[in-house]
């Protein structure tokens, strides 16, 4: 099995709720639950794959500080090669994630160590020994976006790599100028459809028109994650299709489901499936994320995934 490295953005996220709307000043009110995850999309998609079987490393910077050692134990106990994990004289990257009665989920961030985070951070040997080659959290790596994730990739494309890059939303608001140059070094370019009508300026209500525009940009292939519709499938010079995911599987909370339908996705790569096969894998994988609180609480094995897939058959067809 192919080996994935994922690079970028790590953090705590503290959970809370439910979380319908804030206190006023000085109000004091209940809530049911809060617990502490490891999350930030390079390190997500990491423990997922870890703990779907598939051999994975992560290259991230963390601070010096409790929450560092929590997140490079976490992915460590997930099987996850925690070699390429720095820590730095900086505060690790925090996610205060609050979760509504309906699964939703809102953010409140300070940037930390996913800021700090460059390409010198990367060790040469981990970019040698991978073969998938996986840049997670763009937008928020203040340090490394742009030439400096461009230059990485066009190495790794040179060293027979597959390059892949999803990214995260801009608290900034500059979008594509942050990743411009990356685009054309990418293999398969798979971000969601609000994220990717933001790059492209385009309305999210026309995902064939996103992916055009992606296209454009240079980047060889696209998928256009589309919530619970699934994923736009849009291989180059092919005929393009939405796979559908599960509707009937009510989520407890979507934190982190778009990560790990990419960690679906690198999983099937990693065992060279095609692309609709690890599309249907990875919904498959997004829909057990989001059965429990966490971004990798519910993940399981490849083995379980599949088990899974064929008893939902008859909503969600393997052809």
């Amino acid at each position: 099995m192919k080996k994935v490295l994922c690079v970028g953005s790590v953090t705590t996220d503290v959970i809370v709720s439910p979380v319908d709307s804030l206190p006023n000043p000085g109000e004091l009110r209940a809530i049911s639950s809060v617990s502490t995850h490891v999350g930030g999309c390079a390190a997500n998609a990491a423990n997922d794959l870890a703990k779907l079987g598939v051999p994975v490393a992560l290259s991230c910077k963390v601070g010096s500080d409790s929450f560092g050692e929590f997140v490079k134990n976490t992915a460590k106990e997930n099987g996850v090669d925690v070699s390429g994990v720095v820590m730095g004289d900086v505060d690790t990257t925090v996610s205060i994630v609050t979760v509504s009665s309906s699964g939703e989920r809102s953010f409140l961030y300070n940037p930390g160590s996913a800021a700090d985070f460059k390409l010198s951070d990367i060790p040469d040997s981990l970019l040698e020994e991978c073969d998938i080659v996986f840049v997670a959290g763009a937008m928020l790596l203040t340090s490394f976006d742009g030439a400096p994730c461009a230059e990485l990739m066009r190495r790794a494309r040179e060293m027979g790599k597959y390059t892949v890059m999803d990214t995260a939303w801009d608290f900034d608001d500059i979008w594509l100028p942050k990743i411009r140059e990356v685009i054309p070094h990418l293999d398969l370019f798979m971000p969601s459809i609000d994220e990717a009508a933001k790059l492209v300026g385009l309305s999210p209500k026309d995902p064939d028109a996103v992916a055009d525009k992606l296209f454009e940009l240079g980047a060889k292939n696209v998928i256009v994650k589309v919530g619970k519709h699934g994923a736009l499938i849009c291989e180059a010079n092919k005929e393009r299709y939405t796979l559908p995911t599960y509707l009937s599987i009510k989520p407890t909370d979507s934190t982190g489901a778009g990560d790990s339908f990419c960690a679906g996705f690198l999983a099937g790569l990693a065992q060279n499936w095609d692309y609709r096969r690890s599309g249907q894998f990875a919904n498959a994988v997004g829909t057990h994320c989001i059965q429990k609180v966490g971004a990798s609480t519910g993940i399981v094995s490849i083995e379980e995934t599949l088990k899974f897939m064929n008893e939902h058959q008859d909503e969600v067809p393997l052809d």
